[in-house]
């Protein structure tokens, strides 16, 4: 079974699968590109972008990379030039000693750091707007998976448009959109607790397990089955 590793900004995905159908979603990612004993080289694709998983028989891990968030932010300015993955070779390369998860968080971690292009500073520092900064960190935090957009608004005193506007205007991405990752975030987070993806989907919000088995597969290019096979 893949092995996932939660953190703020990003998801850590050890996966088991090999492939993946060409797929879009509002995540940005980072392959790391190796064998065994170290990763060398990075994948790096942007939100949006068109992608499959990068070099399946290299491809040791990869981050799902939350596009309100700093690492997102750097990503876009000074790595993603085109709308293809663009690969790069690290300075300091990945290793990993151990297979648990506080093991692989860490080596994770002082990989980004170790190569700059991961900087410790609250990801909201430079979203003008407070109720978008409360938002993403209620959202994070899986509050208002089952609300309507319109319900939301209503609870930060300000109309729908203007609520969706400043939200998109602020992280480039929509709001609508912004929900459903969090709704598969929850998901998966439950499933690797050992919830049944019956329960995942419930919980996490999704209209039934059949509607999370089609986000995921649309989202992530593969279905929550072989995900966690």
């Amino acid at each position: 079974m893949s092995k996932i590793v939660f953190e703020d900004e990003y998801v850590i995905v050890v996966p088991t699968f090999k492939e993946v159908v060409p797929h879009k979603h509002a995540f940005y990612h980072i392959f790391f590109l190796g064998d065994s004993s170290k990763c060398d080289e990075i994948t790096v694709t942007g939100s949006g972008m068109l992608h499959t998983m990068a070099s399946p028989d290299e491809c040791r891990l990869f981050l799902m990379i939350d596009p309100t968030s700093d690492l997102a932010d750097y990503l876009e300015d000074n790595l993603i030039t085109e709308d293809h993955p663009v690969r790069i070779r690290l300075s300091v390369p990945l290793t990993i000693e151990k297979e648990d998860d506080l093991s692989i968080s860490i080596s994770v971690k002082e990989c980004l750091r170790a190569n700059g292009f991961y900087i410790s500073r609250p990801c909201d520092e430079d979203i003008e707007d407070y109720r978008v900064v409360r938002l993403i960190r209620e959202i994070r935090e899986y509050k208002h998976l089952d609300d309507k957009i319109k319900k939301i608004a209503a609870d930060y005193n300000i109309s729908e448009s203007r609520l969706s506007h400043a939200f998109k205007e602020s992280v480039g991405i929509s709001l609508k959109g912004y929900l459903t990752i969090a709704q598969l975030k929850y998901a998966y987070k439950l499933v690797t607790e050992g919830k049944s993806k019956t329960y995942a989907a419930l919980e996490a919000e999704f209209a039934s397990p059949a509607h999370l088995a089609y986000i995921c597969k649309k989202q992530m290019g593969i279905s929550i089955t072989d995900v966690f096979k």
